[in-house]
């Protein structure tokens, strides 16, 4: 939330053509986000329409359990049946009360996409949950084969508005069904008839809606591309394995690349192809210098399994890793406990690479012999763990 002062006049009116509208200008130095949000509230808890900034563009909102709210968007908009509207969400968390539960690639894509420009299309739960309390006349508005596009928008604004209402809220872009995004707050006072809030954070430059992507079981097709392209949702699709040690130079990065061999064994692909599969394997240290390159003897080691170590390069754990990763297996207790200081969240996702929950020799400083015996324990529990990891992007 940007801090404000909070003596600060909230708003302006505006009268165009023949219809009133309460504009906010958020733009404004002393406008107060903290009153707007509020604000934002109280109207769409007494079944107004509200026109709200998204990162991608402007959307009208609209209070999802109140009908006449609904209906008064759908007249407004313009919109048939075979359109429904989507659903904005304060978190990923509250999606689930609403949808069945998300599939792993499902729940990838929200915890990667969310906040962001990406909505998901998802099964609705079936006989249970908030939707089947809705009226019906809003379950056909906001539902098509059982299915509901869910988002959570990446807005600050938007977002303690969600938090407030404690409820997620019907969002669809700011103009008559069938005609383009409308850039300015201008173009969409001329566009829609019916507004009761605006909230005006300026012209969007280059505005394109979120992309839509339908998710079956560990499947996806994107419906619309908008300001996130095709190949990206690709890359954000494929499971992520992430092994960590300390200096990312020995233990693992031989995991990495035996992880990589292991999985192309099994898929019958080459190393390099695994992407191709939906899979990426990476390795990072809790305190690694970045662009180092693997131990020498590591190097050796891996060279007798066939694997060429020489291009590989230190990366510092980072904030992406740990929430992009759906596995990160750790070298030892000590680096899991670590990691679990500063990701508390992470816990589900988060394992020492030992089955038995004991730790992987560290062969640093020690003789070749050393990285063998431990590049021998990494490969035998890597195995270990390969149906899980398998069974997971489901290939």
């Amino acid at each position: 939330m940007r801090e404000t002062a909070i003596s600060a006049p909230v708003c302006s009116r505006i009268i165009p053509q023949s219809m009133t509208v309460e504009r906010i200008n958020l733009r404004l130095s002393n406008c107060d986000w903290n009153s707007a949000a509020c604000k934002t509230v109280d109207v769409l808890r007494k079944g107004g329409i509200v026109v709200v900034p998204t990162e991608t563009v402007y959307g009208l909102a609209a209070r999802l359990a109140d009908s006449r709210a609904v209906n008064k968007l759908i007249q407004l908009k313009g919109r048939n049946e075979n359109h429904p509207f989507a659903l904005a969400f304060p978190s990923v968390d509250t999606i689930s009360d609403v949808c069945s539960e998300m599939s792993p690639l499902a729940f990838r894509l929200a915890r990667r996409c969310m906040p962001g420009p990406v909505s998901l299309v998802l099964d609705v739960s079936p006989g249970e949950g908030m939707f089947w309390n809705l009226p019906p006349e809003v379950q056909k508005a906001v539902s098509l084969q059982s299915t509901v596009c869910c988002r959570v928008p990446d807005h600050p604004l938007l977002l303690t508005v969600l938090g407030e209402l404690n409820e997620p809220i019907v969002l669809t872009s700011a103009n008559k069904s069938g005609h383009g995004e409308n850039a300015s707050v201008e173009q969409i006072i001329d566009d829609l008839d019916g507004i009761d809030l605006l909230l005006d954070e300026g012209s969007l430059v280059s505005p394109k809606p979120s992309t839509i992507v339908k998710i079956v079981g560990n499947e996806y097709s994107i419906l619309r591309e908008g300001a996130i392209k095709s190949e990206t949702v690709k890359r954000l699709a494929a499971l992520m394995v992430l092994f960590v040690c300390t200096a990312n130079v020995c233990r693992s990065p031989m995991a990495e690349y035996l992880c990589e061999k292991l999985l192309a064994e099994r898929l019958r692909c080459p190393m390099d192809a695994l992407e191709e599969h939906g899979i990426v394997v990476l390795s990072a240290g809790l305190v690694a210098g970045e662009g180092q390159s693997a131990s020498a003897n590591a190097a050796e080691v891996m060279s007798e399994y066939g694997i060429d170590l020489r291009n590989h390069r230190s990366l510092l754990l980072s904030e992406t890793h740990v929430r992009f990763a759906d596995f990160i297996f750790t070298m030892t207790r000590t680096h899991r406990e670590k990691i679990l200081s500063s990701w508390h969240n992470v816990d589900s996702r988060l394992s020492v690479l030992r089955t038995d929950g004991g730790d992987i020799i560290d062969p640093i400083g020690s003789s070749i012999a050393a990285y063998r015996a431990c590049a021998e324990q990494i490969q035998k529990e890597i195995a270990r763990r390969l149906d899980d990891i398998q069974r997971e992007v489901g290939v």
